[in-house]
């Protein structure tokens, strides 16, 4: 019987699943929709699950008595009663080996940071920070309270932004004309009236238009995209202060759309501050699909001390197989 790990990623609008030897070599992967319970529901999580980790096993020519750990790094489980709420859902999978139920955050920082220590900031459609020092871990609420929010609150702050501009109270710059410009509207009025009657929803699609406007200098963009930015930072300090690192550089992962996107506005706020707020961070953005680092956590689980060989084949693979 052949051995092997399970790990599954399920983000807000996409689900990643990967299966590989006890060497670290990727046997199988598959994709579908996203796997946050909050939006979709638990029946049709489980049943989005089911069918993943099926096209998963069916690529790897295995079966589900074939897995001797597994992962699952779901968004969406942010408090602790919501491990109770998905116990059942897990279980009605029927794998075999130990299983393992974590916040889709921490995919992203196993997959960075592989011993899982460290801090990780998630900026995408939603936000998310997270870290564990080896004994404790920390998140943040992903409730877009007191936190950054990603994506979604760049486009918030970016309509503020605009409708400020258009009650008179800011000066009007690109951003007032061409956020409205790039949904169809040359009239900023129709634009807030199309919103206030729920005819049009500006949402996340429209970060890259106000990135390219920050980075060529509009000032208003500026001030919307660094306060995300910064936030984010902010965050990751929150962190840092709740845990107890050893001594030396602390490792932050980078991750998601904003995080990715190559905005030097957005780059440049978030490192700038979170080099003032914590001097020993050691920031990387994460250049592998999170999905690898729930193989890892499950790995960690299973070997006790995942192989050194183990993690860099993993890590070549990642580099070569598209998920």
């Amino acid at each position: 019987m052949s051995k092997v790990i399970l790990g599954i990623d399920g983000g807000g609008t996409k689900t990643h699943a990967c299966i590989v030897d006890l060497d670290g070599n990727v046997l199988g992967t598959a994709a579908n929709g996203g796997a946050n319970w909050e939006r979709s529901g638990i029946n049709a999580v489980q049943n989005s699950l089911n069918a993943i980790i099926d096209e998963a096993l069916l690529s790897a020519s295995v079966t589900r008595a074939d897995i001797v750990a597994s992962t699952f790094a779901l968004a969406g489980i942010d408090w602790e009663e919501d491990l109770a709420l998905f116990a059942p859902v897990i279980k009605a999978l029927e794998l075999e080996g130990r299983c393992e139920l974590i916040n889709d955050s921490f995919a992203a920082l196993f997959a960075g940071a592989p011993n899982g220590i460290g801090c990780v900031s998630i900026a995408g459609t939603g936000g998310k920070s997270a870290g564990r020092d080896g004994v404790r871990t920390v998140q943040t609420m992903g409730m877009d309270l007191g936190e950054g929010g990603g994506a979604g609150q760049l486009i918030a702050l970016t309509l503020d932004s605009i409708a400020r501009s258009f009650h008179g109270i800011s000066a009007r710059t690109q951003l007032f004309s061409t956020v409205p410009h790039s949904l169809g509207f040359e009239d900023p009025k129709k634009f807030f009236t199309a919103i206030a009657r729920d005819r049009v929803h500006p949402d996340e699609s429209l970060a890259p238009v106000v990135f390219d406007l920050a980075n060529a200098g509009d000032s208003a963009a500026i001030e919307v995209v660094s306060h995300v930015a910064k936030q984010h930072a902010r965050d990751i300090q929150g962190i840092v202060l709740q845990l107890s690192f050893p001594a030396g550089a602390i490792p932050v992962i980078r991750a998601g759309g904003l995080h990715t996107a190559n905005c030097t506005v957005f780059n440049n706020a978030f490192e700038s501050e979170l080099r003032s707020l914590v001097p020993q961070a050691a920031m990387s953005v994460l250049d592998i699909a999170p999905v690898y680092g729930s193989v890892v956590h499950a790995a960690n689980r299973y070997f006790g001390k995942t192989p050194e060989g183990f993690i860099s084949q993993l890590h070549l693979a990642a580099q070569k197989v598209e998920i």
